[in-house]
């Protein structure tokens, strides 16, 4: 029986994993113009996106998980409003870049709203790392699912950000890109975060079969 928990479980991080390369893999062999249309905002990756994370969050309420993945829960809502681009939706500069930080010109609003969001961000970044790392990486030594899962989110979310705006990041190093292949990262980008969800949901269902299980055992 746990044998088959345990296939059942990976099986689902392997099947997120095959059809990330999947889309990806069409997406490099595509026409530009398709190629293109990928990377807008509105795409269908994007929207994909935005809805595995209101999945998520409709997933932790649903089966009342919200008292112990409270900051959970509000770490998703950030990614979602990332997702939305709340972080320059309502700016003039993205409330990241210290462009938006030092710039004198930003009115006080703006001023205010970026400031809240960023010390909102790093409040439940705070909670999240001292309620549920210990655990994770207790989860993790023993090879659980939901640590996977979690694991594989945090690292493809880390190399989309990693990959952002390529041309200038390899311009720091002095390498010079192709068009070809800033548009495959920028594609590469794109696929990730369309799986930060994606595992995040497979996350979900194995804490919530080991909850279920916990209290029927």
């Amino acid at each position: 029986m746990h044998d088959k928990v345990f296939w059942s479980a990976h099986m689902k991080i392997g099947l997120v994993i095959a059809a990330v390369a999947a889309i990806y893999i069409l997406s490099l062999l595509a026409p530009l113009e398709v190629q293109t249309s990928l990377k807008k905002e509105d795409s269908w990756i994007e929207l994909t996106t935005l809805a595995a994370y209101v999945a998520a969050l409709i997933y932790i309420l649903a089966y009342r998980l919200y008292a112990q993945l409270k900051w959970i829960f509000w770490l998703i809502v950030l990614l979602a409003m990332r997702e939305l681009d709340f972080d320059a939706r309502f700016t003039d500069a993205k409330i990241t870049k210290w462009e938006f930080l030092l710039n004198p010109d930003i009115s006080w609003l703006q001023t205010i709203y970026g400031f809240s969001l960023l010390a909102f961000g790093a409040f439940v970044a705070f909670k999240v790392a001292t309620v549920h790392l210990k655990n994770l990486l207790v989860e993790a030594k023993a090879a659980s699912s939901c640590a996977m899962a979690s694991i594989l989110a945090i690292l493809a979310a880390a190399l989309s950000k990693l990959i952002d705006g390529p041309r200038r990041k390899f311009g720091y190093i002095g390498a010079e890109l192709t068009d070809h292949s800033v548009i495959a990262l920028q594609l590469l980008e794109e696929v990730l975060e369309l799986s930060i969800p994606l595992f995040i949901l497979v996350a979900l269902t194995e804490y919530a079969t080991k909850i279920r299980r916990l209290g029927f055992s």
